[in-house]
């Protein structure tokens, strides 16, 4: 796919450039005109389909690169892992310098000083511009039935509440451009606020609910539905609510947010859609001390809730708690190779990259696996069973989705991998009184291979099926999958739970909701074999919404919401999210009643690492190109 490089002046240009203008330069190759594309529903809908090419979600990517400073880094979920050269120094030094203060938002994405996020910017500006041009001439389709023409303009409002989205949680108000101008016109636009950009989004998704079916035909399958719809509309209205946009706490827009979630869960009930996979049984895991599940690689019991994620098998069907998903997870890579992106990508261990020159890959930190509580259904401070010397046990059984720690069986299927034991060895020293097989051992010759170092001594397992591997050319194994997950249930009924707790408390309902927020959050700990949350975090609006963010956190982990979470809460600027913490573990020489496991455990503060965050970086700054362009068009507040 051709790079190519976009100003402001430039992107304005194409938003400017009436449908017909642009069609014509289409022409001279395609022998079409206006009334040639837009006549046809076929030829209409693929002209639609254009602006899916520039979505750039917070689980995906510019075509085959996934974001190199990903909101799991920035969020403090994880760090990069990959060793020998100055990559991930290289785009670090973004988050440890004034977070975001050396970040020039320049339209190079993917450069040696440009994160590859910011192409999300330029790509959703494209992307509307499409969508404006489909809609300008819809009325020009002539072969198709109205229920059909009515489905094309659905997804059309739906990718323009997206885009704008996309870009104005990050950057706050634009210009909501909902029809293409001349390019005669001039450049004099001035940015609107957030509340402005608000109700077009909200319009534009009410609309799109209006007209999207309930599901789509076998051939259209993978489309936006009604219920992504409103599964959008949850998710914006929710940012809309949290105190970095409500910053006088208005109810209002907690009601609104309770409303928009409890509308999507009542719609779900009534259509047998999105039902919550039930693996409560998944408590009955054996992860105690030396437990027959604690290193099995997928405990059978977890299953039903790991395949929402991941699994096994060429043909994958969409799980039934998700509302809307990438459905090509594999897409073109370097030399024309299948990559599955971006998570996989972003995950991939030391044991089954090989053939790249510069594998990456992401572990969790050692502070965030601290949110997961034990079994018991308390935090870990609060449990008295729980070790710090022993801290893999007995914990939320999501942990053994999510996290792959030293000492797991994980299979290799190449006789040249370079991982020879089969299992993740993550330890300093490890039961040999050797390096773990992670970590680059010096008197070994110089190769990237051993680069991969997982530098927080912990794995991401959640994207990442048992038995996968990448090939040379980071082509994969495509007898396993990866789900891109845009919208699933478990973030409804957490929008909810946050929405209503904040509007009515932990036992108050939302107008028509059959559901406290007390009961939302339980539901979505229940069904992975949690218990309730314990009652002396439950009596209050206060107690609840800690356990509420903490569920979050657990149940969303790498998939690209805390980032935005800790904006919209305004609590990135804490001490628990600026630290970066690795798990660092030491051979002992064998069991003791000090060292159960044989290992010692640590958490080693990176002060070299460690984040900071100004007041001025809950919000980004647009690039400086676009103000010389537009001086009208002003910085954002504190850039």
């Amino acid at each position: 796919m051709k790079k190519t490089k976009y100003t402001f002046i430039l992107i304005l240009a194409s938003l400017f450039i009436s449908c017909e203008d642009y069609l014509d330069n289409e022409q001279s190759f395609e022998s079409l005109d206006q009334t040639d594309v837009f006549s046809d529903i076929r030829l209409a809908t693929k002209y639609l389909d254009g602006a899916y090419t520039y979505l750039i979600s917070e689980v995906s990517a510019k075509s085959s690169a996934p974001d190199i400073l990903p909101g799991m880094t920035m969020s403090g979920e994880g760090y990069p892992g990959r060793m020998g050269n100055s990559v991930p120094q290289r785009y670090m030094s973004y988050a440890n310098s004034d977070y975001l203060g050396l970040m020039n938002l320049s339209p190079g994405a993917g450069t040696a000083t440009t994160p590859n996020f910011v192409s999300r910017y330029f790509e959703s500006w494209k992307g509307i511009r499409t969508v404006n041009s489909f809609l300008e001439n819809s009325d020009k389709i002539s072969n198709a039935s109205e229920e059909d023409v009515n489905g094309l303009i659905g997804q059309a409002h739906f990718l323009r509440a997206y885009f704008y989205h996309l870009i104005t949680k990050r950057h706050g108000g634009l210009v909501y451009l909902k029809e293409n101008l001349s390019l005669n016109e001039p450049l004099e636009r001035e940015r609107e606020t957030y509340a402005s950009n608000l109700a077009d989004m909200l319009e534009d998704l009410d609309l799109a609910i209006s007209l999207l079916p309930i599901a789509w035909e076998s051939e259209n399958v993978g489309r936006p539905t009604r219920g992504a719809a409103m599964a959008l509309k949850s998710r914006i209205t929710l940012f809309a609510a949290s105190p970095l946009v409500n910053t006088s706490n208005d109810q209002q827009p907690w009601i609104d947010a309770a409303t928009a979630a409890s509308d999507l869960i009542n719609y779900a009930n009534e259509n047998g859609l999105y039902n919550l996979v039930d693996a409560s049984s998944a408590n009955s895991i054996d992860v105690g001390h030396n437990g027959a599940d604690l290193f099995t690689p997928e405990p059978e019991a977890l299953l039903p809730y790991r395949n929402v994620f991941v699994g096994v098998g060429k043909s994958k069907t969409l799980p039934q708690e998700v509302i809307f998903m990438e459905v090509n997870d594999f897409t073109a890579g370097g030399g024309g190779t299948l990559v599955p992106l971006p998570r996989t990508y972003l995950t991939t261990g030391f044991d089954i990259a090989k053939g790249n020159n510069n594998p990456m890959n992401i572990g969790a930190l050692a502070n965030f696996i601290e949110k997961f509580e034990t079994k018991s259904g308390l935090p870990i401070e609060d449990d008295p069973s729980y070790n710090p010397q022993e801290p893999f046990i007995n914990r939320d059984p999501r942990f053994y989705n999510a996290i792959l720690f030293d000492g797991v069986p994980w299979t290799v299927t190449t006789a040249n991998a370079v991982n020879k034991s089969g299992a993740a060895d993550l330890a300093i020293v490890n039961e040999e009184g050797k390096l773990g097989l992670d970590i680059h051992d010096p008197a070994t010759p110089t190769n990237r291979f051993w680069q991969v170092k997982n530098t927080t001594g912990l794995r991401i397992r959640k994207w990442i099926p048992n038995g996968y591997y990448l090939t040379s050319g980071w082509k994969g194994h495509l007898d396993y999958y990866a789900n891109n997950i845009l919208f699933r249930m478990s973030e409804i009924y957490l929008n909810y739970a946050e929405a209503a707790n904040e509007a009515y408390g932990p036992g108050g309902t939302a107008p028509g909701a059959s559901l406290s927020a007390l009961d939302a959050v339980n539901k979505i700990r229940n069904r992975v074999g949690m218990p309730n949350v314990n009652a002396k975090y439950s009596g209050s609006k206060d107690g609840l919404r800690e356990r509420i963010r903490n569920e979050r956190a657990i149940e969303l982990c790498f998939e690209g919401f805390r980032y935005d979470d800790i904006r919209r809460w305004k609590t990135a600027h804490l001490e628990e999210n600026l630290k970066v913490e690795f798990l660092e573990m030491r051979w002992q020489g064998g069991e003791s009643e000090i060292y159960p496991s044989g290992f010692s455990y640590e958490n080693v503060e990176r002060t070299d690492l460690r984040k900071t965050f100004n007041e001025r970086n809950y919000w980004w700054p647009i690039p400086s190109s676009e103000i010389e362009a537009v001086p009208t068009f002003r910085q954002t507040d504190g850039w």
